[in-house]
Protein backbone atom coordinates (compact mmCIF):
# COMPACT_ATOMS: atom_id res chain seq x y z
CA UNK A 1 0.00 0.00 0.00
CA UNK A 2 1.37 3.81 -1.18
CA UNK A 3 2.17 5.98 1.51
CA UNK A 4 -1.04 8.69 -0.30
CA UNK A 5 -3.06 5.54 0.12
CA UNK A 6 -2.50 5.69 3.47
CA UNK A 7 -2.68 9.36 4.03
CA UNK A 8 -6.39 9.06 2.09
CA UNK A 9 -7.55 6.65 4.54
CA UNK A 10 -7.10 8.89 7.47
CA UNK A 11 -9.52 11.10 5.82
CA UNK A 12 -12.11 8.29 6.33
CA UNK A 13 -13.68 10.13 9.49
CA UNK A 14 -15.19 12.90 7.01
CA UNK A 15 -18.49 12.75 4.85
CA UNK A 16 -17.97 11.67 1.30
CA UNK A 17 -19.24 15.17 0.13
CA UNK A 18 -16.29 16.43 1.89
CA UNK A 19 -13.77 14.23 1.02
CA UNK A 20 -14.66 14.89 -2.94
CA UNK A 21 -14.48 18.57 -2.44
CA UNK A 22 -11.33 19.07 0.58
CA UNK A 23 -10.19 15.43 0.91
CA UNK A 24 -7.04 15.95 -2.23
CA UNK A 25 -5.84 18.94 -0.41
CA UNK A 26 -5.82 17.92 2.81
CA UNK A 27 -4.19 14.60 2.08
CA UNK A 28 -1.06 16.75 -0.05
CA UNK A 29 -1.10 19.11 3.99
CA UNK A 30 -0.63 16.04 5.63
CA UNK A 31 2.22 14.83 2.93
CA UNK A 32 3.66 18.00 3.08
CA UNK A 33 3.41 18.23 6.53
CA UNK A 34 4.92 14.78 7.92
CA UNK A 35 6.73 13.48 5.24
CA UNK A 36 6.96 9.52 5.13
CA UNK A 37 6.79 9.25 8.98
CA UNK A 38 3.83 8.71 10.87
CA UNK A 39 0.62 11.24 11.57
CA UNK A 40 1.06 11.83 15.58
CA UNK A 41 -1.72 10.80 17.74
CA UNK A 42 -2.87 14.40 18.31
CA UNK A 43 -3.27 15.07 14.51
CA UNK A 44 -5.05 11.91 14.67
CA UNK A 45 -7.65 12.70 17.22
CA UNK A 46 -7.70 16.28 15.87
CA UNK A 47 -9.00 14.22 12.42
CA UNK A 48 -11.29 12.20 13.94
CA UNK A 49 -13.09 14.88 16.17
CA UNK A 50 -13.05 17.24 13.23
CA UNK A 51 -14.57 14.79 10.66
CA UNK A 52 -17.10 13.27 13.24
CA UNK A 53 -18.27 16.89 13.69
CA UNK A 54 -17.96 17.50 9.99
CA UNK A 55 -20.73 13.76 8.97
CA UNK A 56 -22.87 15.34 12.17
CA UNK A 57 -23.11 18.52 10.53
CA UNK A 58 -23.45 17.19 6.43
CA UNK A 59 -26.23 14.60 8.23
CA UNK A 60 -28.75 17.28 9.75
CA UNK A 61 -27.90 16.86 13.33
CA UNK A 62 -26.68 19.92 13.93
CA UNK A 63 -25.96 23.56 12.41
CA UNK A 64 -28.16 24.94 9.66
CA UNK A 65 -25.57 24.57 6.66
CA UNK A 66 -27.60 21.26 5.00
CA UNK A 67 -31.12 21.49 3.75
CA UNK A 68 -34.25 21.52 5.82
CA UNK A 69 -35.37 18.07 4.77
CA UNK A 70 -31.82 16.84 5.96
CA UNK A 71 -32.07 18.61 8.97
CA UNK A 72 -35.78 17.12 9.89
CA UNK A 73 -34.16 13.11 8.86
CA UNK A 74 -31.22 14.23 11.16
CA UNK A 75 -33.37 15.94 14.00
CA UNK A 76 -36.09 12.26 13.83
CA UNK A 77 -32.81 9.90 13.84
CA UNK A 78 -32.15 11.43 16.86
CA UNK A 79 -35.19 10.37 18.19
CA UNK A 80 -35.10 6.98 16.56
CA UNK A 81 -30.95 6.81 18.46
CA UNK A 82 -33.07 8.02 21.63
CA UNK A 83 -35.71 4.47 20.95
CA UNK A 84 -32.56 2.27 20.83
CA UNK A 85 -31.57 3.56 24.27
CA UNK A 86 -34.58 3.50 26.13
CA UNK A 87 -35.08 -0.41 24.23
CA UNK A 88 -31.56 -1.35 26.39
CA UNK A 89 -32.75 0.36 29.68
CA UNK A 90 -36.51 -1.54 29.32
CA UNK A 91 -34.61 -5.06 28.84
CA UNK A 92 -32.75 -4.03 31.86
CA UNK A 93 -35.79 -2.53 33.55
CA UNK A 94 -38.20 -5.41 32.66
CA UNK A 95 -35.73 -8.32 34.13
CA UNK A 96 -35.37 -6.39 37.49
CA UNK A 97 -39.11 -5.42 37.85
CA UNK A 98 -40.55 -8.69 36.68
CA UNK A 99 -41.64 -9.94 40.24
CA UNK A 100 -42.57 -6.13 41.66
CA UNK A 101 -46.09 -7.24 42.09
CA UNK A 102 -45.15 -8.75 45.54
CA UNK A 103 -44.36 -5.23 47.07
CA UNK A 104 -47.52 -4.60 45.99
CA UNK A 105 -47.82 -1.58 49.07
CA UNK A 106 -51.46 -1.15 51.38
CA UNK A 107 -51.12 2.76 50.78
CA UNK A 108 -52.28 3.83 47.01
CA UNK A 109 -51.75 0.60 45.52
CA UNK A 110 -53.21 1.60 42.15
CA UNK A 111 -50.32 4.05 41.53
CA UNK A 112 -47.60 1.52 40.44
CA UNK A 113 -49.95 -0.31 38.60
CA UNK A 114 -51.15 2.86 36.85
CA UNK A 115 -47.14 3.82 36.24
CA UNK A 116 -46.60 0.17 35.18
CA UNK A 117 -49.70 0.47 32.72
CA UNK A 118 -48.90 3.52 31.16
CA UNK A 119 -45.09 2.83 30.62
CA UNK A 120 -46.66 -0.45 29.24
CA UNK A 121 -49.00 1.05 26.69
CA UNK A 122 -46.23 3.93 25.64
CA UNK A 123 -43.81 0.71 24.62
CA UNK A 124 -46.91 -0.75 22.48
CA UNK A 125 -47.78 3.00 20.83
CA UNK A 126 -43.79 3.36 20.08
CA UNK A 127 -43.83 0.09 18.55
CA UNK A 128 -46.64 1.34 16.37
CA UNK A 129 -45.04 4.22 15.69
CA UNK A 130 -41.91 2.69 14.16
CA UNK A 131 -44.40 0.05 12.60
CA UNK A 132 -45.85 3.42 10.38
CA UNK A 133 -42.66 5.00 9.88
CA UNK A 134 -41.06 1.26 8.17
CA UNK A 135 -44.20 1.23 6.19
CA UNK A 136 -43.61 5.22 5.43
CA UNK A 137 -40.00 4.73 3.90
CA UNK A 138 -40.95 0.95 2.23
CA UNK A 139 -41.35 2.24 -1.63
CA UNK A 140 -37.97 4.08 -0.59
CA UNK A 141 -35.93 0.96 0.71
CA UNK A 142 -36.82 -1.38 -2.02
CA UNK A 143 -36.02 1.43 -4.79
CA UNK A 144 -32.47 1.00 -3.16
CA UNK A 145 -32.18 -2.74 -2.82
CA UNK A 146 -33.10 -2.92 -6.69
CA UNK A 147 -30.47 0.07 -7.51
CA UNK A 148 -27.95 -1.33 -5.35
CA UNK A 149 -25.77 -4.57 -5.84
CA UNK A 150 -25.66 -7.20 -3.39
CA UNK A 151 -22.55 -6.90 -2.34
CA UNK A 152 -22.51 -3.28 -1.37
CA UNK A 153 -25.49 -3.82 0.43
CA UNK A 154 -24.44 -7.01 2.60
CA UNK A 155 -21.17 -4.58 3.56
CA UNK A 156 -23.88 -2.10 5.10
CA UNK A 157 -25.75 -4.69 7.19
CA UNK A 158 -22.97 -7.34 7.77
CA UNK A 159 -22.28 -6.14 11.14
CA UNK A 160 -25.55 -5.43 12.17
CA UNK A 161 -26.42 -9.22 10.89
CA UNK A 162 -23.59 -10.70 12.18
CA UNK A 163 -23.89 -9.44 16.14
CA UNK A 164 -27.77 -10.05 16.03
CA UNK A 165 -27.26 -13.73 15.01
CA UNK A 166 -24.50 -14.04 17.79
CA UNK A 167 -26.50 -12.22 20.23
CA UNK A 168 -29.64 -14.44 19.62
CA UNK A 169 -27.81 -17.70 19.74
CA UNK A 170 -26.40 -16.62 23.17
CA UNK A 171 -29.54 -15.91 24.10
CA UNK A 172 -31.09 -19.48 23.15
CA UNK A 173 -28.39 -20.56 25.12
CA UNK A 174 -28.65 -18.85 28.23
CA UNK A 175 -32.56 -19.43 28.34
CA UNK A 176 -32.65 -23.29 27.73
CA UNK A 177 -29.78 -23.76 30.25
CA UNK A 178 -31.80 -21.34 32.85
CA UNK A 179 -34.72 -23.72 31.82
CA UNK A 180 -32.78 -26.96 32.48
CA UNK A 181 -31.86 -25.25 35.94
CA UNK A 182 -35.60 -24.96 36.79
CA UNK A 183 -37.05 -22.82 39.26
CA UNK A 184 -36.09 -23.06 43.10
CA UNK A 185 -36.87 -20.54 45.30
CA UNK A 186 -33.25 -22.01 47.49
CA UNK A 187 -31.06 -22.91 45.47
CA UNK A 188 -28.52 -20.09 43.92
CA UNK A 189 -28.20 -18.84 40.20
CA UNK A 190 -24.58 -20.59 39.25
CA UNK A 191 -21.69 -18.12 38.76
CA UNK A 192 -21.53 -19.45 35.26
CA UNK A 193 -24.58 -18.92 34.38
CA UNK A 194 -24.79 -15.72 35.99
CA UNK A 195 -21.44 -14.45 33.51
CA UNK A 196 -22.91 -16.34 30.90
CA UNK A 197 -25.85 -14.13 31.56
CA UNK A 198 -23.87 -11.02 31.45
CA UNK A 199 -22.22 -11.60 28.86
CA UNK A 200 -25.25 -12.60 26.52
CA UNK A 201 -26.36 -8.77 27.79
CA UNK A 202 -23.69 -7.16 26.83
CA UNK A 203 -23.93 -9.10 22.97
CA UNK A 204 -27.69 -7.90 22.99
CA UNK A 205 -26.74 -4.10 23.58
CA UNK A 206 -23.41 -4.89 20.86
CA UNK A 207 -26.43 -5.82 18.19
CA UNK A 208 -29.13 -3.16 19.14
CA UNK A 209 -26.23 -0.55 18.80
CA UNK A 210 -24.94 -1.85 15.74
CA UNK A 211 -28.38 -2.15 14.41
CA UNK A 212 -29.04 1.46 15.39
CA UNK A 213 -26.07 2.57 13.05
CA UNK A 214 -27.29 0.39 10.33
CA UNK A 215 -30.56 2.00 10.30
CA UNK A 216 -29.16 5.70 10.54
CA UNK A 217 -26.91 4.42 7.82
CA UNK A 218 -29.46 2.92 5.71
CA UNK A 219 -31.77 6.26 6.50
CA UNK A 220 -29.50 8.37 5.05
CA UNK A 221 -29.52 6.57 2.02
CA UNK A 222 -33.11 6.49 1.37
CA UNK A 223 -34.32 8.93 -1.18
CA UNK A 224 -37.49 10.15 0.58
CA UNK A 225 -39.52 12.90 -0.55
CA UNK A 226 -40.55 15.99 1.19
CA UNK A 227 -44.02 14.99 2.37
CA UNK A 228 -42.47 11.42 3.57
CA UNK A 229 -39.72 13.19 5.72
CA UNK A 230 -41.76 15.35 7.24
CA UNK A 231 -44.72 13.03 8.30
CA UNK A 232 -41.38 11.13 9.51
CA UNK A 233 -40.55 14.29 11.53
CA UNK A 234 -44.40 14.44 13.11
CA UNK A 235 -43.60 10.54 14.03
CA UNK A 236 -40.28 11.17 15.65
CA UNK A 237 -42.40 13.73 17.74
CA UNK A 238 -44.77 11.65 18.77
CA UNK A 239 -41.79 9.28 19.76
CA UNK A 240 -40.07 11.52 22.02
CA UNK A 241 -43.67 12.00 23.97
CA UNK A 242 -43.95 8.06 24.38
CA UNK A 243 -40.56 8.02 25.81
CA UNK A 244 -40.93 11.20 28.02
CA UNK A 245 -44.04 8.77 29.35
CA UNK A 246 -41.92 5.48 29.31
CA UNK A 247 -39.81 7.61 31.61
CA UNK A 248 -42.59 8.98 33.91
CA UNK A 249 -44.40 5.56 34.70
CA UNK A 250 -40.50 4.13 35.42
CA UNK A 251 -39.74 6.71 37.79
CA UNK A 252 -43.10 6.66 39.55
CA UNK A 253 -42.53 3.23 40.02
CA UNK A 254 -39.48 3.65 41.33
CA UNK A 255 -40.29 6.37 43.58
CA UNK A 256 -43.72 4.37 44.92
CA UNK A 257 -41.29 1.23 45.89
CA UNK A 258 -39.06 3.77 47.29
CA UNK A 259 -41.43 5.04 49.93
CA UNK A 260 -43.72 1.76 50.94
CA UNK A 261 -41.09 -1.19 49.78
CA UNK A 262 -37.27 0.13 49.81
CA UNK A 263 -36.02 -3.73 49.83
CA UNK A 264 -37.24 -4.77 46.65
CA UNK A 265 -34.88 -2.69 45.09
CA UNK A 266 -31.63 -3.95 47.15
CA UNK A 267 -31.64 -7.50 48.60
CA UNK A 268 -35.13 -8.83 47.76
CA UNK A 269 -35.53 -9.56 51.59
CA UNK A 270 -39.19 -8.47 53.01
CA UNK A 271 -38.20 -5.63 55.43
CA UNK A 272 -34.85 -5.36 54.64
CA UNK A 273 -33.61 -1.80 54.63
CA UNK A 274 -31.25 -1.22 51.58
CA UNK A 275 -30.08 1.52 49.73
CA UNK A 276 -33.57 3.25 47.87
CA UNK A 277 -31.47 3.91 44.83
CA UNK A 278 -29.23 0.95 43.72
CA UNK A 279 -26.74 0.99 40.80
CA UNK A 280 -29.02 -0.72 38.86
CA UNK A 281 -31.62 1.38 39.04
CA UNK A 282 -29.25 4.59 39.04
CA UNK A 283 -27.67 3.21 35.81
CA UNK A 284 -31.23 2.28 33.91
CA UNK A 285 -31.94 6.13 35.13
CA UNK A 286 -29.37 7.59 33.60
CA UNK A 287 -29.35 5.67 30.25
CA UNK A 288 -33.04 7.10 29.81
CA UNK A 289 -31.97 10.58 30.59
CA UNK A 290 -29.38 10.38 27.88
CA UNK A 291 -32.24 9.01 25.34
CA UNK A 292 -35.13 12.27 26.90
CA UNK A 293 -31.70 14.73 25.87
CA UNK A 294 -31.44 13.19 22.52
CA UNK A 295 -35.16 12.98 22.00
CA UNK A 296 -35.85 16.30 22.88
CA UNK A 297 -33.11 18.06 21.09
CA UNK A 298 -34.51 15.93 17.95
CA UNK A 299 -38.04 17.08 18.79
CA UNK A 300 -37.03 20.67 19.14
CA UNK A 301 -34.68 20.97 15.77
CA UNK A 302 -37.93 18.97 13.94
CA UNK A 303 -40.34 21.97 15.47
CA UNK A 304 -38.08 24.61 14.58
CA UNK A 305 -37.50 23.59 10.96
CA UNK A 306 -40.92 23.12 10.43
CA UNK A 307 -41.80 26.20 11.63
CA UNK A 308 -39.25 27.97 9.40
CA UNK A 309 -40.23 25.91 6.39
CA UNK A 310 -44.02 26.98 7.16
CA UNK A 311 -42.96 30.90 7.50
CA UNK A 312 -40.90 30.91 4.47
CA UNK A 313 -42.87 33.80 2.25
CA UNK A 314 -44.13 31.73 -1.04
CA UNK A 315 -42.37 33.26 -4.17
CA UNK A 316 -43.79 35.73 -6.02
CA UNK A 317 -45.19 34.73 -9.88
CA UNK A 318 -45.58 37.24 -12.26
CA UNK A 319 -47.60 36.92 -15.61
Amino acid sequence: MGRGTVRRSNLKWYPRSWRDRYGEDLAMFLQDRYGTGPIPMSARVSMVWSGSTERLRAGGIFGTSADADTRIRGASLLVLCAWGLFVVAGIAFASYSQHWPITMPRTHPWLPVAAMGAAQIAVTTGVLILMVAGLLVLPALVHLLRSESWRSMWALVRAAVISATVAGAASVVIIAWNHHLGPSPTATTPSALRAASAVGGLLVVGALAASSVTAVAIVYRLDLSHRVTHLLGVLAMAMAGVLFVIFAGAMTWWMTLVVHEPWFLGSLVPRYQSAPAPLAVIMLGLVMVIGLVLAGVGTARIAMVMGRTRKAPTPTRYC
